[in-house]
């Protein structure tokens, strides 16, 4: 159950707005109380100070964008992009078949995300529909950034359904923290235990990757103790009661992440030309998302690639390199987001006048 205290609204056990005429009238009052919107010196401080900030992010993020732009740009004016075409010429139907098969069962592992969130949160929107928005919400998110596609786009397919916002962002939170919940306990223990050698201008040496190493698992140590002593508690949060999740249901997140993260490396593996294995794929494929995702790039376009290159490149040449990669793309993203476009036609087509609890698709 989740409620929305701070605002006056409140979600039921099944995650729908209640109908409460009383609490509406009282809104405006709420609003201004939590949100500082009387007018008032302390106000006006914390609107300049919010502004500033705000202006703040926009100038670093611009700057990180900036340089991670010129970055791949000076690395892709390296590349003999002749020899890459004609890498690409050399995979045959099988090998991308034989690739083809690794990415259905990867997408199948994302669509179940969010069912984590149907069980928390206990709303009642069938399976099916849950999976289709998670799917479509993942190949968003991969391609179009989190910001659109996590939020914005899984946002608009949920709200038909008359759940309330916080159910809906509870719901975008565990399917995030599921994504990379398998993340951090895989990134803990290959920077733990023997971490990749990076170029010297990029900064951090062994000795701080494996530090960083250590606090990704101590942070995983500690989310699993939370979940086994504190599991199914409900905790305040800026005026919403959430639930911790339980040990099996956290098992279950590390369980579809580390498949999800798996299958991705594999994927790479079979791509990959020569005799590179999934031991020494895994390490570079988690620091490139890392750096995708640093860098603002929707995919993390040409940010992976840079960073494969830079510490694959001597077992190969790039443009064999390349061309796996780019092949990747377009199997794992590019032909999955097609499928979801096509996806979010159909749940927005057939949402219209669907509500929770209504109609045929009402079961789970």
């Amino acid at each position: 159950m989740l409620h929305q205290t701070g605002s006056g609204f409140g979600a039921g056990d099944d995650g729908r707005i209640a109908d409460t005429p009383r609490r509406l009238r009282l809104l405006p009052s709420a609003l201004c109380r939590n949100y500082s919107l009387v007018p008032g010196a302390a106000g006006r401080r914390s609107m300049v100070g919010g502004r500033s900030l705000e202006a703040l992010k926009k100038v670093a993020t611009t700057a990180v964008v900036a340089i991670a732009v010129l970055l791949v740009v000076r690395g892709a004016r390296r590349i003999d992009w002749a020899d890459v075409l004609g890498a690409l010429q050399g995979y045959d139907f099988a090998t991308l078949m034989a690739a083809l098969a690794l990415v259905i069962p990867g997408q199948l592992v994302c669509a179940c995300f969010d069912l984590i969130g149907r069980h928390a949160t206990r709303h009642p929107v069938p399976v099916p529909r849950v999976m289709l928005i998670s799917l479509t919400g993942y190949n968003f998110s991969l391609n179009l950034g989190a910001l659109i596609g996590g939020l914005a786009f899984r946002y608009r397919l949920y709200a038909p359904y008359g759940l309330a916002p916080m159910t809906i962002a509870q719901i975008i939170g565990l399917s995030v923290l599921t994504n990379w919940s398998g993340y951090m306990l895989l990134a803990g223990l290959v920077l733990a235990y023997e971490p990749p050698g990076l170029p010297t201008d990029w900064g951090p040496g062994p000795a701080v990757l494996r530090w960083v190493g250590i606090g990704l698992l101590v942070v995983t140590a500690a989310y699993l103790v939370l979940c086994a002593t504190r599991g199914g508690t409900r905790v305040r949060w800026k005026g919403s009661v959430l639930r911790v999740p339980t040990l099996q249901v956290a098992a279950v997140q590390f369980a579809l992440s580390i498949a999800s993260w798996s299958i991705i490396g594999a994927l790479i593996v079979w791509l990959l030309p020569g005799d590179v294995g999934w031991l020494t794929v895994m390490p570079v494929l988690l620091i490139s998302s890392i750096a995708g995702v640093w860098s603002h790039i929707p995919g993390g376009l040409g940010i992976t690639e840079m960073v494969f290159v830079t510490l694959l490149g001597q077992r190969g040449g790039d443009s064999e390199l390349l061309a796996a990669l780019l092949v990747f793309r377009v199997l794992y993203y590019l032909a999955p987001f097609l499928v979801a476009l096509a996806a979010y036609a159909y749940l927005t087509a057939t949402a219209r006048g669907l509500r929770v609890g209504a109609g045929p698709e009402s079961g789970s």
